[in-house]
């Protein structure tokens, strides 16, 4: 396990990094949920109406020592503190023996008022309860990348003629899946790369139309997420063309961004839902090529 905050990577499970979890951690099972029900006089029992998923708590026990001295104690202490930022979210990761992964954001909550019966700077070490909270309470693993663009793409009226329009088969489009091997429904992250004069993207009959071209050395990046909706076109920068749409880093491949939300109005993004081979709804119109990045959602760590 790692504990990643303020830029600053901490193993939590190698006593040999100078801190590590004692026995009492919890936050590493499953989500909890608050049933919704209801209920008439004249009925036994209740009638199910769903869930909500609350948020997950978790405390860790640790443990923090340095034999080097009270000086480089205090130092690896205050370090670590730096990172209890409520103000700010870290990242808790769990890595499995096939070296996958899974993680989920945290944010500190308080250290259980914590007290002192002896004098850590003279002995070098001290253990604290900490209590924190995961507003998004399910554990992400490696995202699910697919990309789709036309099989066959060719200029109509040419050589012979003037250009005057392109064709697109279309097939790979409209064959498209993708698996979600998550616990959840998940939303995606569309990329539309490449010139392209119309395209959409969807999961059954909820279908995003673009309704403007994408340029050549042009990204649209469409946020489904509901906490972050919205569309961003980019710039592709220089070299950054051959990269993945999903690989290319925003500021450094992808620049100059502009708003391009409005333009797709009250657009209702559809989550993927969990199972293997999800048929999407797709459409694109150009050399361009699709890609979606979805997120995989996991009620436990492992």
């Amino acid at each position: 396990m790692t504990w990643t905050a303020k830029g600053v990577t901490w193993p939590l499970t190698s006593p040999a990094s100078g801190l590590f979890l004692m026995p009492g951690v919890r936050g590493l099972g499953s989500i909890t949920t608050e049933r919704h029900a209801t209920e008439a006089p004249a009925v036994a029992g209740s009638r199910h109406e769903g869930i909500s998923v609350l948020d997950r708590s978790a405390f860790w026990p640790i443990h923090i020592f340095h034999d080097g001295g009270s000086e480089a104690w205090v130092e690896r202490d205050r370090a670590f503190w730096q990172g209890m930022d409520p103000k700010d979210k870290g990242i808790w990761e769990v890595q499995h023996p096939d070296g996958k992964r899974r993680s989920i954001e945290l944010r500190f909550r308080d250290d259980g008022d914590h007290s002192i019966d002896y004098d850590p700077i003279r002995y070098g070490w001290q253990t604290y309860g900490i209590n924190f909270v995961a507003e998004q309470p399910f554990w992400m693993g490696d995202p699910v990348v697919r990309s789709w663009k036309n099989s066959e793409y060719a200029p109509f009226f040419e050589p012979n003629g003037p250009h005057l329009f392109n064709i697109g088969s279309g097939a790979d489009i409209s064959s498209a899946r993708i698996d979600n091997p998550g616990d959840e429904e998940s939303y995606a992250r569309w990329f539309i790369d490449g010139e392209t004069t119309t395209a959409s993207v969807g999961v059954g009959d909820l279908i995003v139309d673009v309704p403007f071209p994408i340029g050549a050395n042009k990204c649209l990046v469409i946020e489904s997420d509901p906490d972050r909706i919205g569309a961003t076109l980019y710039d592709v920068a220089a070299g950054a063309e051959s990269k993945k749409p999903s690989e290319r880093i925003i500021g450094v491949d992808m620049l100059n961004p502009v708003d391009r939300s409005a333009d797709l109005g009250e657009a209702d993004f559809p989550p993927v839902p969990a199972g293997s081979q999800v048929p999407l709804s797709l459409t694109l119109a150009g050399t361009g090529v699709v890609e979606a990045l979805l997120p995989t959602l996991y009620r436990r760590p492992w």
